[in-house]
């Protein structure tokens, strides 16, 4: 009898057995290898979901949102391919995931703060770019490329970085094609040539100079200009020059580390005039000796534009230095001057240029920012220094490292600049007196 029994539960536990086995099956087979203790509906794609992936499998051939609820296009935007030709996509999609999508899909480094916090910006702006660096005009393919590239992109490039342009081609067509662009660095030659390297590949040649110039003087929207390591000499500068005087429009303008020298910054200076609109200007690493600075002395006399200007890392000596604080003196618009590394002293303290720049700052009220690093200033020139900040009430920052200055010098410096600074706040704080009144006839009677 226990046998019986014995046998009567083994065949029930093996039917148990069986028909969870087949359970197992019958819900692997439909569901794949989810935890059976989930409910079978949470793994039915909802219908909505079918249809997006229906839409954007489809998308290349029908691109268009209509009849789908605003609630699911950023989920379609997430399974739209990225491949979409640009033409379709451009003036269609401004999801700023699909655009994401793109950009991160090409490139490697992606900041969209610096292009106006927008990936479709971004993509577009870093693509143009790509383009350009590798752009050969000779090749009938390439051109067309171009061509329908820029007019894909005309209405969301805003900014271009090139790095290289090693084609030499007319800029015209940057200016022709892109109605927003505002700023425009580019850098004439190639790159990581290894062992091709050739001399002539590299810098802006004249004919560049030549076709840019005729192309400042149309443009309504530039207003930042950089040609940094272009090997800009005098003679291109001047080219540049004639189309500048006649721009209206840049106000920021890069020329640094180049080649330009006293000829160039001559040039430059008739860009300063009373009626400039440049407001910074950088000719940081060049070759500008005192004559250089004898022009630009005489120009910051009468300019009423410029704001910052960085002369680092020239050749002005003392004289060239005497020559730009002289023309300070009757200047009512510089807020920054960075001229660190121009050899301004001879660690003597005995120079003339520190002179003369303390006396230029008993009589400017509007310099705020100096950097006088790296000029070999000496112990006595820094007591000329601080001397001049005692009777200054504008400067709030000024850079005398690497000038042999004595750290007790240097720390009275600092308590100077400290002192401006919290007048300068003060002065904020304080309310604004209210206007007198004003008596009308009835009381003058």
């Amino acid at each position: 009898r226990s046998d019986c029994r014995s046998e009567g539960r083994l065949g029930k536990c093996s039917a148990q057995t069986m028909a969870t086995s087949s359970v197992n099956d019958i819900h692997t087979a439909r569901f794949g290898n989810q935890p059976l203790e989930i409910a079978p509906l949470e793994f039915v794609r909802p219908l909505s979901d079918l249809c997006l992936r229906a839409a954007s499998m489809h998308f290349e051939k029908r691109p268009t949102f209509a009849g789908v609820p605003e609630k699911y296009k950023d989920r379609l935007c997430t399974l739209i391919p990225t491949h979409i030709p640009l033409k379709d996509s451009a003036p269609l999609i401004d999801n700023e995931i699909y655009w994401k999508r793109c950009a991160t899909d090409l490139f490697e480094y992606t900041l969209p703060a610096e292009h106006g916090h927008s990936w479709k910006q971004l993509f577009f702006e870093k693509t143009v770019e790509t383009a350009c660096e590798h752009y050969d005009p000779n090749k009938d393919t390439e051109h067309k490329h171009m061509e329908d590239l820029l007019a894909d992109a005309r209405d969301y490039v805003y900014k271009l970085k090139i790095r290289q342009f090693a084609s030499h081609a007319d800029i015209g067509f940057l200016f022709d094609t892109l109605p927003n662009l505002y700023s425009l660095s580019i850098t004439f030659g190639s790159r990581n040539v290894g062992m091709k390297y050739e001399r002539s590949i590299f810098g802006m040649k004249l004919a560049d100079a030549e076709c840019l110039s005729q192309q400042l003087p149309r443009t309504e929207t530039l207003t930042t200009l950089v040609l940094n390591e272009n090997i800009l000499d005098d003679e291109k500068v001047r080219r540049l020059v004639v189309g500048l005087r006649d721009n209206m429009t840049i106000t920021d303008l890069d020329l640094s580390h180049n080649k330009i020298s006293d000829r160039g910054s001559r040039a430059l200076c008739k860009c300063l005039g009373k009626d400039s609109v440049i407001t910074r200007l950088s000719l940081c690493d060049n070759h500008i000796h005192s004559e250089g600075g004898k022009f630009l002395g005489r120009a910051l006399q009468s300019n009423v534009s410029l704001a910052d200007l960085n002369m680092r890392l020239n050749r002005l000596g003392e004289k060239g230095g005497c020559y730009i604080f002289e023309g300070l003196k009757s200047n009512n618009g510089l807020v920054s001057l960075n001229i660190s590394g121009n050899g301004l002293g001879d660690g003597s303290g005995q120079g003339e240029a520190v002179r003369v720049f303390a006396a230029m700052l008993r009589v400017n009220a509007t310099l705020k920012t100096v950097d006088m690093s790296s000029n070999s200033l000496g112990a006595e020139g820094g007591v000329v220094l601080r001397d001049s900040l005692e009777e200054n009430s504008s400067l709030l920052q000024l850079d005398t490292r690497n000038n042999k200055i004595a750290p007790e010098v240097v720390m009275s410096i600092k308590e100077l600049l400290l002192r401006n600074e919290e007048t300068l706040k003060n002065k904020k704080t304080q309310p604004a007196k209210p206007a007198p009144k004003r008596q009308t006839e009835m009381e003058k009677m």
